[in-house]
């Protein structure tokens, strides 16, 4: 039976950005993945933010990230089931959607996987799904050391000087990938307090984002008009 491979990159994507792309063609890519589905989600489970946006808004903006891929799917999964998004049943409901023929990869950034032991049912993660684990500022990929060896033992590194030549997914059981992806100093946080600024985010997010930001007045702040500076 031929396997498919997907990708499953989540976030709250508030907003989705140039760096959020990047690094997802870069996975798509480097291990053979048909798809790649962008997962916006409802209410992230360890981060509690009060200015964290509609997720309607959020899900409208990814759709328009992702508009020119046409390996690259917004998915609505999180943002239509009600609470806090969590990866076990994101990944369980995919799985019984795709069947036994799709093989998910779960993309992860280096500072959430290093607490994965707070994330729920994350034993049943790891048997469900293959993970690509990309680097993040502040982190460093030895810091998986300190992981238990039950997880460690499952992990492969396909960084540079790792195991490129080795074959990317085993016939049996669920890996780990350490990844280096094209990592870009910019982040949603920044764009946001830009926008409330009244500063350009030109060439940070995609054009078809900006305009929806535009349009909805999205991270403005009431005593700022839309019409200051893109």
């Amino acid at each position: 039976m031929q396997v498919k491979r997907v990708g499953v990159f989540g976030g709250t994507f508030d907003p989705p950005h140039i760096g959020h792309l990047i690094v997802a063609e870069h996975i798509r890519e480097t291990f053979g993945l048909e798809e790649m589905y962008f997962m916006p989600c409802n209410q992230p489970p360890h981060k509690q933010r009060d200015d964290l946006s509609d997720a309607k808004h959020r899900f409208a903006m990814v759709v328009a990230a992702t508009l020119h891929n046409p390996a690259f799917m917004a998915s609505p999964i999180e943002v239509n089931r009600p609470g806090k998004s969590y990866s076990i049943d994101t990944l369980q409901e995919l799985a019984g959607d795709m069947g036994e023929s799709v093989e998910i990869v779960f993309v992860s950034g280096l500072d959430a996987f290093l607490e994965i032991e707070t994330w729920k049912d994350h034993e049943q993660i790891l048997d469900l799904c293959h993970m690509v684990v990309v680097g993040r500022p502040g982190h460093r990929f030895d810091e998986v050391a300190g992981l238990p060896e039950w997880i460690r033992e499952r992990i492969v590194d396909r960084r540079a000087g790792g195991e490129a030549g080795a074959p990317c997914f085993p016939e049996q059981g669920r890996r780990i990938f350490l990844s280096e992806a094209v990592l870009i100093d910019l982040s949603s946080t920044d764009i946001r307090g830009r926008i409330a600024a009244g500063r350009s985010v030109r060439y940070m997010v995609p054009a078809e984002v900006e305009r929806y930001i535009r349009s909805h007045g999205l991270y403005r702040p009431v005593d700022v008009p839309q019409e200051v500076a893109s």
